[in-house]
């Protein structure tokens, strides 16, 4: 039970599990995806007043001289910030420019209230490359670039900062003169990087859904898919093992058949000899008409040679090929046509009905016939005279449940463990019968216990499972109906 609560917490986790983790990796790709592109974008909007500035005052210095007169242009620090100052008016919002000589060191600033700095050795190395170099402060301080307080600026005392670096360079030598900083207040910038991160994110997002939509789906159908064919499979290997089961059963039912046959042909001839010889004597006068254990001897003589001719029958229709259907009604019906004889001469009442609906086939009726016999010639003979013995056939549920229930002693406690077991019996026997009735059951598949005892009486039960049973209409289109004589008990 708990292998089977196991498996159908993993049969309904392992699906759950496996979309969870297509969602997590759907979802970590499109973030990735969209955070590199993110930082692309990103990249090309810091730099891009940077290259348009480049080009700017490289413009400037080929309009205003020739290859020799170039160096002229940018030879002090004052015609390098005059450079600067007429590249910054081209851009809107420069709020500050810086000149650092080519080791990165500051020289001079515009404004004169702009503070020092330095540049990095990684800026001045992209610098020396002739590439303009930018660098976004999404909150920057104003007080880290200018002297006066943030009042007098004009601008907030935090706010978002741009500061592009434009090489100057010699173009004879190609050698780095100076660098030009322009500080541009960057909030244009900072809203539209905003509006680039809305737009990715919410495009992402839309992707994400879409992505993980159209995968849920396919791995529910794929899942689903896979659930039919396991449920295929399930019920393959379920026919399979049934298949085998009902091989290994047949195998087992040949061998126990051939011993059984030959049994009971050698018990056949000397049967019928002892039971003609008990008659002669007893018409011939050698037995006195009042000794009731001859009359006993010779009544359980004729019920072993008709025992004897019921197994040779249920072989011989075991063996055969006619298979036909048998409703409940009818086996109640043969049931009590064998055992209401006994019945008679017990001086017990009998009582057999069925209140089921349904049919089973001619060979396990055979079998189920030879265990109720069995209970209820057991019933007959504990009940004491003028009580009653009851046959009942119901239904539990999907089973048909056959009771036979006594009005004897009950059961010994001392022989309840070894119920099924041979041993011996209150009657005088070797206690076979409930054994041999209980293999029977089993070979069938059936179930055979004692559901009640106690001094007024027990009740045995032998429940006959669903595969054993048929609708009407089923067992009428897979079987045909018995034959006159098969419904008849054998004599």
């Amino acid at each position: 039970m708990g292998e089977l609560i196991l498996q159908l917490k993993s049969s309904r986790v392992m699906p759950v599990a496996v979309l969870v983790l297509a969602l997590a990796i759907l979802g970590a790709t499109v973030f990735l995806g969209t955070n590199h592109l993110r930082r692309q974008v990103r990249h090309q909007l810091v730099n891009h007043d940077g290259e348009i500035l480049s080009a700017v005052a490289e413009a400037r210095q080929l309009a205003d001289g020739t290859n020799g007169s170039w160096a002229s242009l940018i030879a002090s620090p004052a015609d390098q910030l005059a450079l600067t100052l007429e590249i910054s008016q081209l851009q809107e919002g420069v709020l500050a420019v810086r000149l650092f000589d080519a080791q990165g060191r500051f020289v001079t600033a515009f404004p004169p209230s702009v503070s020092d700095s330095s540049l990095a050795p990684q800026v001045l190395a992209e610098l020396g490359q002739h590439r303009p170099s930018s660098r976004y402060l999404g909150a920057a301080r104003l007080t880290d670039v200018f002297l006066l307080p943030p009042a007098e600026t004009g601008a907030p005392e935090n706010t978002p900062l741009l500061e592009v670096n434009i090489p100057l360079h010699d173009h004879s030598s190609e050698s780095l003169r100076a660098v030009a900083q322009l500080v541009l207040d960057a909030r244009p910038l900072d809203a539209a990087l905003a509006r680039l991160d809305r737009h990715l994110w919410m495009q992402s997002a839309i992707a994400f859904l879409a992505g993980g939509g159209l995968l849920s789906a396919a791995l529910i159908w794929a899942y689903r898919r896979l659930q039919k064919t396991n449920i295929l499979l399930q019920e393959r290997t379920d026919r399979l093992l049934r298949a085998n089961h009902e091989l290994v059963l047949a195998a087992k039912t040949t061998a126990v058949g051939a011993v059984t046959s030959h049994l009971i042909h050698g018990l056949s001839n000397p049967l019928a000899n002892l039971q003609d010889f008990m008659a002669r004597s007893a018409r011939n006068g050698g037995v006195s008409p009042d000794d009731t254990a001859w009359e006993q001897a010779l009544a359980d003589t004729h019920r072993m040679r008709a025992l004897v001719q019921e197994v040779v029958r249920v072989l011989s229709e075991q063996k055969g090929a006619d298979q036909y259907a048998i409703t409940l009604s009818e086996l109640a019906d043969i049931l009590g046509s064998k055992v209401r004889e006994l019945a008679r001469k017990t001086g017990v009442q009998l009582e057999v009905r069925a209140d089921a609906q349904g049919q089973i086939s001619n060979r396990d009726a055979n079998l189920v016939l030879l265990v109720l016999e069995n209970l209820v010639t057991n019933a007959l003979q504990v009940t004491p005279r003028d009580r009653q013995v009851e046959v009942r056939i119901r239904k539990a549920g999907d089973d048909a449940v056959c009771e036979v229930a006594d009005q004897g002693p009950g059961f010994p406690a001392d022989l309840l463990p070894r119920l099924f077991t041979p041993c011996s019996s209150t009657k005088g026997g070797n206690g076979l019968g409930l054994a041999v009735s209980h293999q029977l059951t089993q070979q069938m598949g059936a179930k055979l216990e004692l559901t009640s005892n106690s001094p007024a009486g027990c009740v045995f039960a032998l429940t006959l499972p669903r595969p054993l049973l048929m609708s009407e209409a089923a067992s009428t289109a897979e079987l045909p109906q018995p034959p006159t004589a098969a419904a008849s008990p054998a004599p």
